[in-house]
Order: structure tokens, then C-alpha cells, then sequence
């Protein structure tokens, strides 16, 4: 297969990605997995897994045009070398593991504002400041953690109580002081405060929106796809779903009288956007949002590495191929363009 129509599929994992092999076989393109190891530099080849469009075999081949990073983390220190060969920007989604912090501030510097809940930095004054003009507060680490260790802090006269996945909570203070005691060795300026949204619900579900934008054959951001997770009864986060469901119904449920999703793609192109302008070449970004029990929209966060296998739940065909498809077509536009 002609060089230029061979993508690398950069991961730490010197393993088969199966849910690839299908979207290069309808794309024409032969697919490697490559990791940073096995690549011999001086003769810019790599021992890679190669899709041959019927299965992965072990091979020696000259090193893709272009790269989709499968690192979840920062920027590995590999993407600079690559793109020393093979052209700048040209190995994409630089960094996969946002930090929400960062991405607030780059949001906010926009349009986007009155979409963001107030977040910032933690520090035990900055705390103690939100829950006085707020009396609730989520208080997250700034890096992803699957959902692990999100809490809910609620001020009530003077008692406060922590919330760690549900509504019963899971330790009561006789006040901010006892609070701060309590979380020294656990929090520190790693951690974000923010606000806390009362999110609308379906038959008393909390639930939430999720886009996924990706960059199309042209490096055009567009939309892929909308889910929406229902949360389970007890729990004011979605992490942990009681179901997965088309945005658009879970939308029509709570508001029937609205349309929202034209609004919440288009804040999504938006939020990509300066997310790259931010963090450097992406390629695919995720977005959550709720609404509120008045319907205002809020972003929650972005997603630097979306778990794209949720769109399955949706039982949609052509949705769960464009999604894996569109990565492979944007590094095939990559591979023929000028860099």
C-alpha cells in the first residue's frame, strides 16, 4: 500500500486495536500500531502490528505519515521527534488528559463564559469563599479520574456535609474549619472547586449531554455524535449510568417544548476549538454539559481521550462507524497535507 495512505496509531500498548481495523478496511488504508520502542530512528522504519485489511501481522515498515495518539496523559515526549520527520502537527491529540483547570481558563477567555460554572484552583480560602456565596460546591481533582473521586460539599446553617457519589452524605462538620481539618492531606492545588449545578432529570434521574466533535477528511471540526447519560436515582453525578440514551430523546423528555442540540453542537465546535488553541494539534474532543432545572446550559468539561465505545449503547450502526472513522480520515487528510 502506497506510503502515504499509512496511518500509525501511536500507543504504549504493542497490541491490536480491533474497533480500527474495520474503519481502515473502508477507508483503503493500512494501519500500524506503533510504539515509541520499536521505532528505529535512523532509518525512519518501525516494527509495527500492521492491518492488512484482513488481520494484524507483525512487520517492519517505513514510519506512517501521520499519527492519531492513543497515549492517555500528556504530551508524550516521543510526538516532537515523529514530527521532526514527518512535519508539525502531524501526530494529533498532543495531550489527552485535560486539565480542567486549563480548559476553564481557556473557555473563559471567550464567548463560552456564561456557560462555565465558577471553578478555580482549590485552596482552603477559596473554598471557604464559594460555600459562603454558593453553599454548595463539586471539589474534583483537575486531572481525570474516571468519576472516582468527585464530591459533593453542601453548607447547611452551620453544619457542612460531604457527598462522595450520592445524595446520603458521607461525613457531617461542625463547620468549614472541621471541613478543612479533614481534607489537609487529601486536597491541595491539584484539586478544582466548582460550582455545583442542579441538573435536570428525567423521571427523577439526573442526566447529562455528551458531543463528541472530531476532525472530518477536510480537518474540519464537526459534530460525530450525542449521548446522554441517565444517572442512577440516589447519585447527582452520571460517571456511573443507569442508561445511555440518544441526546436528543433524553432532551425531548426533560424539555419537549425546546430544541436544544443545534445550540449545544455548535458550543462544542466552539469549545474544541479553543481547546487546540490551548493544549496544541487535537483531533477529537468530548463535551459534557447539563442543563439546568431552568434550562440554562453549562459546560462541565471536555474530554481528551473519549470513550467512544459508549456510543454502542446507542445500537446506531452508521453512528458507531463514523465515529471510529472519523479519527482515520482526518489522519489520512494529514498525511497528503502540506506541513
Amino acid at each position: 500500500m502506497a506510503e502515504q495512505r499509512r496511518i500509525g496509531l501511536l500507543t504504549p500498548f504493542f497490541q491490536p486495536i480491533p474497533a480500527y481495523g474495520g474503519p481502515a478496511s473502508r477507508l483503503g488504508v493500512e494501519l500500524a500500531i506503533v510504539t515509541p520502542r520499536r521505532i528505529n530512528w535512523s532509518t525512519e522504519e518501525v516494527e509495527a502490528l500492521v492491518w492488512d485489511g484482513a488481520s494484524w501481522q507483525l512487520a517492519t515498515v517505513p514510519l506512517p505519515r501521520a499519527f492519531y495518539n492513543r497515549f492517555y496523559g500528556p504530551k508524550p515526549q516521543v510526538v516532537n521527534r515523529l514530527e521532526l520527520l514527518v512535519g508539525k502537527n502531524k501526530v494529533f491529540n498532543h495531550v489527552t488528559r485535560f486539565d480542567k483547570l486549563t480548559i476553564h481558563q481557556a473557555l473563559s477567555r471567550s464567548p463560552l463564559l456564561p456557560h462555565l460554572p465558577r471553578s478555580q484552583r482549590y485552596s482552603p480560602e477559596g473554598l471557604r469563599e464559594l460555600l459562603k456565596d454558593l453553599g454548595e460546591v463539586i471539589l474534583k481533582p483537575r486531572t481525570g479520574q474516571l468519576g472516582l473521586l468527585i464530591y459533593l460539599i453542601r453548607k447547611r446553617g452551620k453544619k457542612v456535609l460531604v457527598h462522595h457519589g450520592t445524595q446520603s452524605p458521607i461525613a457531617t462538620f461542625g463547620g468549614v474549619d472541621e471541613l478543612l481539618t479533614w481534607l489537609e492531606e487529601a486536597a491541595d492545588s491539584g484539586w478544582l472547586i466548582q460550582q455545583f449545578i442542579p441538573a435536570a432529570a428525567i423521571d427523577g434521574r439526573i442526566f447529562d449531554v455528551r458531543i463528541l466533535v472530531q476532525k472530518d477528511a477536510a480537518g474540519t471540526w464537526q459534530p460525530s455524535g450525542a449521548l446522554s447519560r441517565v444517572a442512577l436515582r440516589y447519585s447527582y453525578i452520571t460517571n456511573v449510568s443507569h442508561a445511555i440514551l440518544p441526546a436528543a430523546r433524553a432532551l425531548e423528555q426533560a424539555f419537549p417544548e425546546t430544541s436544544f442540540l443545534p445550540q449545544l453542537e455548535e458550543l462544542s465546535l466552539k469549545a474544541a476549538q479553543l481547546a487546540e488553541g490551548a493544549l496544541g494539534s487535537l483531533g477529537e474532543v468530548s463535551v459534557d454539559f447539563c442543563l439546568d432545572t431552568a434550562g440554562k446550559i453549562w459546560i462541565i468539561e471536555l474530554n481528551g481521550k473519549p470513550m467512544k465505545s459508549m456510543f454502542g449503547a446507542l445500537g446506531a450502526t452508521e453512528l458507531v462507524k463514523r465515529v471510529y472513522e472519523s479519527p482515520l480520515s482526518y489522519a489520512l487528510h494529514l498525511c497528503s497535507s502540506v506541513g
